[in-house]
């Protein structure tokens, strides 16, 4: 294998957006909570990197065929490409997965599970069988869980707080991500956008409505508005070039470095008293609004920001509660 096939293939482009958005977990925690374990969060981060890594070779198995008689994707895919045999890419793979896995599970359950969970979804995306990624909008609903839990698994890594977890803030990432990818796995052309509009409109819609919930909800106005301007100045300078693996990977590496940059420009202090100011007004705005609004529909809004489970560990239970009735009922079904 050359040295360009080490450096240029369809593992190593992707891990400086794989660490970028773990990354993004644990910015958020270190703003909300003032501190964490560096140990911990390293030997999470190679957990991560080592079981997701896994995917990119399970995918290019699973895409062999359709790789292969693409000039582009042969450049950079190792098993298209002849860099390395699909029963190599196999052995890699899982090795990969379960050297991952075994990191993963001494971190914590959650982080453990969330792994899995990470790989089971790219399955059912990537497998032949499923046939999942050509299959809208339940392609489009698994993309944006992958990278929900992509850009939240840092968090999880180090708590299994859900009363401070920016929800709504991780699932404007997740939306704008998979509405972007999804555009650009259609050439962007416009043909296949509008046949899909009834997939890409929501999607749209729903990354506006929970950037705004954002703004309202969390003390990050000033990120917020550079990441904002940041994607239009970036969406611009994009429109009319040809549609390439370079310029996709181009807009990555400009947008998701900013969006750790801009949050962690928050520990500057005169950053930080500007995005204080910005969030106050927003505040005033926002009392000033409710205060006409219906006290029914202030409640509803109140609850966005209120979760109903304090910890995952308080979800959990409410789930055995939920369960525990009804597989009761077929245990005693069964030993009857």
């Amino acid at each position: 294998m050359s040295l360009k096939s080490l450096v240029y293939n369809s593992v190593t482009i992707s891990l400086p957006k794989n660490a970028v958005q773990f990354m993004l977990g644990l910015v958020l925690f270190w703003l909300v909570y003032g501190s964490f374990s560096v140990t911990k969060a390293l030997f999470a981060f190679l957990g991560f990197i080592l079981t997701y890594s896994s995917v990119y070779l399970f995918n290019d198995i699973a895409d062999y065929e359709e790789d292969r008689n693409d000039k582009e994707k042969r450049s950079w895919k190792l098993v298209a490409g002849g860099k390395i045999s699909r029963n190599g890419a196999g052995f890699v793979g899982m090795a990969l997965l379960f050297s991952g896995l075994a990191v993963s599970g001494a971190i914590n359950g959650w982080f453990f599970l969330m792994m899995i969970c990470l790989v089971l979804m790219n399955f059912l995306h990537s497998s032949p069988y499923t046939g999942l990624k050509k299959k809208m909008p339940a392609a489009a609903i698994n993309l944006t869980a992958i990278e929900f839990f992509k850009y939240s698994c840092g968090w999880f890594a180090l708590t299994s707080d859900l009363s401070a977890f920016p929800f709504w803030l991780i699932l404007t990432f997740s939306l704008v991500y998979s509405v972007v990818y999804i555009v650009y796995k259609m050439r962007f052309r416009g043909k296949n956008i509008i046949s899909n509009k009834y997939v890409i409109v929501p999607m749209g819609l729903a990354s506006v409505f929970s950037y705004i919930v954002s703004l309202i909800l969390y003390d990050f106005a000033l990120p917020m508005f550079i990441l904002l301007a940041t994607s239009i100045l970036v969406a611009t300078f994009s429109v009319g070039k040809r549609l390439r693996l370079m310029n996709w990977l181009w807009v990555e590496f400009t947008i998701l470095p900013i969006i750790l940059i801009a949050f962690l420009l928050l520990t500057i202090p005169s950053i930080a008293e500007a995005n204080n100011n910005i969030t106050y007004t927003l505040d005033c705005y926002k009392e000033s609004i409710c205060r006409d609004l219906p006290p029914e529909l202030v409640d509803r809004l109140k609850n966005l920001s209120e979760p109903r489970y304090g910890s995952l560990e308080e979800l959990q239970n409410a789930i055995n509660k939920s369960l525990s009735p009804g597989a009761l009922k077929i245990f005693e079904t069964g030993k009857g």
